[in-house]
């Protein structure tokens, strides 16, 4: 390998590979697919997991709602969104009882112009969209309190549809252990205090970091196992989630009960988004996978913590994101808190969700040598405990003088590709 090309917002940046010993590119590897799209989503809906066919369950109702997530999401929206209306209509759902919800939790609110793009402008001709707005109380609707403490608020026009149907693409998450099914619910139509506590559980009860808030674990993940909780109090919901590759198209697709269906289509997912490795490498060289993924620091951060593992402690880690939209100002308040245990301290006491992902920055950088190159001031960069560095080459240059002949690994799309040492 002499070149390395990785994906920069809408282009590329490309730089000579550091001298060392070059462990392999990670990443979701798979062929053309030998059906196409349309027809992956026709399979899933005609072999549902744990459940009757949507067609049969949603015989007979006056209602829908259909969860997707946003535009910082892709997940093959266009095609699914189609063929799930098409089916609710089949059952004999009148049309305007249809309603596509943006599940965007506490994310960035949308425009007219995204649901096109989202839907199509066929579908979204066709049916009503609403945009949730998690901080809105009046709309939710409080069905108790988990084990683990949460107040479960949902979106009463959900709860209130007849037939409730969460989509959405299954990656690696670094807390959620796996995105899909039940996070079109929890955070995604959910409260902000709902939202608020299920993610606090991302801190373990004692000290520090759950050991379990991690991608691909679901298995003893409080964080995952809080939202199934929630979804059981919202009932029944039928699923339907996708597969893509690097390239966007769509490689698989589940259908059926949300949990039963998100379950199976996270061990796909498993086989296809993680690497385990025999040991870690001296250094990491990452990518968000560029736009939409790098928009802005936040959504940039699965660029490292999915592949946090993969470097040895004493390590370092280049990472690529452009981040066009900034940075919170949340983020640098945080990270100005110089001592561990203070921020640890402050993060318990004031939780908000920029604080446990700058804790989680905070262990990382006590672990490993990060870089970042993007287009965020230097300052900022500095200020989050990262070297700053202009250019692809540029940081290259800081590995070799950091580590100089080392082992490395490449994530070309860290965004949707774990990492992990060992066989667990």
């Amino acid at each position: 390998m002499t070149e390395i090309r990785l994906k920069y917002g809408d282009g590329e940046l490309t730089g000579r590979a550091p001298d060392g010993v070059f462990a392999g590119s990670i990443g979701p590897e798979t062929s053309e697919p030998d059906v196409s799209a349309d027809e992956i989503v026709r399979r899933a809906l005609d072999s549902p997991i744990g459940s009757p066919p949507l067609v049969d369950l949603a015989s007979g109702a006056r209602t829908a709602s259909i969860l997707i997530p946003g535009k910082t999401r892709v997940a093959a929206t266009r095609t699914y969104v189609q063929a799930l209306v098409d089916e609710l209509e089949r059952a004999g759902v009148p049309r305007d009882g249809i309603e596509v919800f943006l599940a965007t939790g506490t994310h960035e609110h949308h425009l007219e112009c995204d649901v096109s793009s989202l839907l199509g402008d066929e579908t979204a001709a066709r049916v009503r969209t609403v945009f949730h707005d998690c901080f809105d109380e009046s709309g939710l609707e409080q069905l108790g309190t988990t084990s683990f403490g949460t107040p479960v608020l949902v979106s009463r026009r959900v709860l209130d549809s007849d037939v409730r149907i969460l989509t959405g693409r299954i990656v690696p998450h670094y807390f959620a252990g796996f995105s899909g099914g039940r996070k079109a619910l929890l955070p995604g139509v959910a409260g902000f205090r709902t939202i608020k506590a299920n993610h606090r559980l991302t801190l373990d009860p004692v000290r520090g970091l759950h050991p379990n808030a991690r991608p691909c674990i679901l298995d003893g993940n409080p964080i995952h196992l809080d939202m199934v909780e929630g979804m059981r109090m919202a009932g029944p919901m039928f699923c339907l989630n996708t597969l893509l590759d690097t390239s966007h198209r769509l490689v698989d697709a589940v259908a059926g009960d949300a949990e039963a269906a998100h379950l199976e289509g996270s061990r796909r997912a498993d086989r296809l988004h993680r690497t385990r490795l025999d040991a870690p490498v001296d250094a990491v060289i990452t990518s968000a996978g560029g736009s939409p993924y790098d928009c802005n620091f936040m959504q940039s951060l699965k660029a490292v913590m999915n592949v946090r593992d993969a470097v040895r402690p004493d390590g370092a880690i280049l990472w690529v994101a452009e981040c066009p939209f900034g940075i919170d100002p949340d983020f640098l308040r945080w990270a100005a808190i110089e001592s561990d245990a203070e921020l640890e301290s402050a993060v318990r006491e004031r939780y908000n969700l920029k604080g446990h992902n700058t804790l989680m920055l905070r262990h990382l950088t006590r672990k490993a040598d990060v870089a970042l190159c993007s287009s965020l001031p230097e300052a900022d960069v500095r200020a989050m405990g990262f070297q700053p560095v202009s250019s692809l080459g540029e940081g290259l240059n800081w590995l070799r003088d950091r580590l100089g002949r080392a082992s490395y690994l490449v994530a070309p799309h860290a965004n949707v590709t774990c990492a992990t040492v060992g066989t667990d």
